[in-house]
């Protein structure tokens, strides 16, 4: 066993769960043999609002600090904040405008919730089914006005239309924020320097441990970071292969098949 193991950082799509976004028996026996019998801290390190991250985190039996919107909020069990980050408000009404001008839907999230456009029922849909968390119709740009967005997330159904709109945000607002697919149809926009990778940073400094303590486990470019803040780095089988490359291990199991119990039991037991 390698006791030097303290934390593992989890993605969930095409890691944790499986591509019914299920997640497989074997995954959560393993985390809660990790966790329970070994006191190794989990976290669930995902894109995803505090709500959907929570629910997965309860789902492992796990009560404990964890990210979420891809390490904008970092907070503590009981919802208290230790770290939170957003994006500079006028920045974020540019991309907003940039991305009607391409025919995007852009999400606007805030803590607890999420913002679309009225019109958008085909995305607001989609994003119930992925988090089983229901935001709102509003207008964007007026909520922009008096609130501060912790991350935008710019979609279509055409991949292309997103790689446009990170050419022309790099282009003008590179100074201010980040981003980088997570899916070919999702662009996610978040604060400058602000990262998966930040969030194993805080989570470090809230256990007082450092990154030769931390596993962490992904599959797609946005859990680059993550891996590079991490000791041991595990790329699932499935994930391209120049993200494999980043990574210190790679499973033999892909998500559908366990890969992240494979992990587990492969540098902890």
């Amino acid at each position: 066993m390698d006791n030097k193991i303290k934390l593992i950082c989890l993605d969930v799509d095409n890691t944790l769960v499986d591509s019914f976004k299920n997640i497989p028996q074997a995954n959560t026996e393993a985390v809660r043999w990790a966790h329970r019998e070994l006191g190794v801290h989990i976290a669930v390190n995902s894109g995803r609002i505090s709500q959907s991250t929570r629910d997965y985190m309860q789902r492992l039996g796990v009560s404990e600090a964890f990210p979420s919107l891809g390490g904008c909020m970092v907070q503590r069990w009981d919802g208290s904040i230790i770290e939170e980050h957003t994006i500079d408000m006028e920045v974020a009404r540019a991309i907003n405008s940039i991305a009607r001008r391409l025919g995007c839907t852009n999400f606007v999230y805030h803590r607890d919730t999420w913002h679309l456009d009225p019109g958008n029922e085909y995305w607001a849909a989609s994003e119930f089914q992925a988090t089983n968390v229901m935001g709102t119709f509003l207008d964007t740009d007026a909520f922009l006005k008096t609130d501060r967005a912790n991350k935008m997330l710019g979609v279509h159904t055409e991949p292309e239309r997103t790689t446009r709109l990170q050419e022309l945000i790099l282009k003008d607002f590179s100074a201010y924020v980040d981003c980088f697919k997570s899916d070919p149809r999702f662009l996610e926009i978040v604060p400058k320097g602000i990262n998966k990778g930040t969030a194993v940073r805080a989570l470090c400094a809230f256990y007082g441990i450092g990154r030769e303590n931390v596993m962490s486990m992904g599959d797609f470019y946005n859990d680059i970071d993550m891996f590079r803040e991490s000791a041991i780095s595990v790329a699932m089988a499935n994930a391209p292969d120049d993200v494999k490359c980043l990574a210190t291990h790679i499973t033999k199991a892909d998500a559908d098949n366990a890969g992240v119990a494979e992990a587990i039991y492969s540098f902890l037991k």
